[in-house]
């Protein structure tokens, strides 16, 4: 991919660790809004392109809700007409609550403002998310070297040196910022000494596409039952199939028993858990299923230092605001580095984009807005599955209070949208 030569020692002004969805995106967000800012995006894995299909663990066979502010910050890049070709809109995301006649529905025309043609957002196979970011990096002057591992890091007043192995060859590569977009069980963390809060759910994610009989008609669906949610999210036709992305949550010990059902009775327990709101479900791909859990590191800035995208923040599926968040956040930091780099010119090369001042600016930034989604994120899975009847009648009067109150309902769907202010 980078047909790089590589050297003994090198220099860059940023070093993002791992080039999943997080530190890809940051990187396009970099060279778009710094120009002139050296950025070096190192990926463990190697990195090949064939047929449209990208190999890497954050490109999987899972789908991506890519909220409306989101999309935003895509078309800014100028990836939305590509994109656009991938995407199922999301024109309405219907909320229920199994058991229970109460439900919402969120418009994107009345009530999100929305500036993509009604859209709440719009969903993508990640697939063909991963390609489409490697395509615009190929075309950018972001520097990436595949496969490369960071073997060992040393943090310094200007920056950090990273030593790094590429192939067999062992590179040393200097950086004023280091950004951390190695996953939730960051290896770069460790090596740092940042340390993580953990939550285990006690529940996994099983992640399939679904066929439906009928067109779903842009509708996601967020159904919470007593076993944990479930959500269903519109897909693209493809073959003449109208299809869909299913996150279906349930309890630890029962997922292997789930996803390795033949087919015509997963969709049988499928359809009763469910139920018809999207009509009948006729086809599933394979399952795959994946423990959930927050995971929040405990420090996501330093002097030098960034932490981005599951390596900050990993949150349970209820919500699709993972990647959403982390979008956010990867804009607010190539925003404030860009503005930053403006105002000092030619003395910025003195300070840098990992000077502390700089590092606590971006956390105030992004502060408020991570404490309201992880919130949300973690909350609302407990709410809609307990038992207890005093808490089942809050949350249908919270229902009712979205049914019914368009000021409210206006509110949460900005808040999903990801353009609330």
């Amino acid at each position: 991919m980078t047909g790089k030569q590589m050297v003994d020692k090198q220099m860059t002004d940023v070093a993002i660790v791992g080039g999943g969805m997080a530190g890809a995106s940051l990187a396009l967000l970099l060279a778009h809004h710094c120009p002139g800012l050296k950025v070096t995006l190192l990926e463990r894995q190697s990195i090949a392109i064939e047929a449209g299909e990208l190999k890497l663990p954050s490109f999987d066979t899972r789908a991506t809700a890519i909220a409306a502010g989101s999309l935003r910050i895509f078309d800014e890049l100028g990836l939305w007409p590509e994109l656009q070709k991938y995407a199922a809109p999301i024109r309405r995301v219907q909320v229920s609550d199994r058991g229970h006649s109460l439900g919402a529905s969120l418009q994107a025309q009345r009530e999100a403002d929305a500036s993509f043609a009604g859209m709440l957002g719009a969903v993508v196979e990640n697939a063909a998310l991963g390609p489409m970011l490697y395509r615009a990096l190929a075309e950018s002057a972001v520097d990436v070297w595949a496969p490369a591992e960071v073997v060992k890091v040393e943090m310094h007043l200007q920056g950090a040196h990273l030593e790094v192995q590429c192939d067999t060859q062992i590179t040393k590569l200097d950086t004023r910022l280091l950004v951390v977009a190695d996953g939730a069980d960051s290896a770069l963390c460790r090596q740092l000494g940042i340390a993580t809060e953990k939550v285990d759910y006690q529940q996994h994610a099983l992640v399939t596409t679904v066929g439906l009989q009928r067109d779903h008609g842009g509708v996601a669906y967020e159904r919470f039952t007593d076993r944990g949610p479930m959500a269903l999210l519109p897909l693209p036709k493809r073959d003449g199939v109208h299809r869909a992305a299913l996150v279906w949550t349930c309890e630890n010990g029962s997922e292997q028993e789930l996803a390795g059902l033949p087919e015509a009775e997963f969709l049988q327990r499928l359809q009763n858990s469910f139920g018809w709101r999207a009509g009948r479900i006729v086809r599933a791909g394979k399952v795959h299923n994946y423990p959930l859990t927050l995971s929040l590191a405990r420090e996501q800035v330093r002097r030098g230092v960034a932490l981005v995208g599951n390596s900050a923040h990993f949150l349970h599926p209820v919500a699709g605001q993972g990647f959403n968040l982390t979008l956010r956040d990867c804009d607010t930091l190539a925003r404030i580095v860009g503005r930053e780099m403006a105002a000092k010119g030619a003395n910025f090369a003195q300070s840098g984009p990992g000077e502390l001042e700089l590092m606590q600016h971006f956390w105030r930034e992004r502060q408020q807005d991570q404490m309201l989604t992880i919130g949300f994120s973690d909350k609302v899975p407990s709410l809609f599955a307990s038992r207890n009847l005093l808490v089942s009648g809050l949350r249908q009067l919270g229902l009712l209070g979205l049914a019914l109150a368009p000021a409210a309902r206006a509110a949460f769907a900005r808040q999903a949208a990801g353009i609330a202010r």
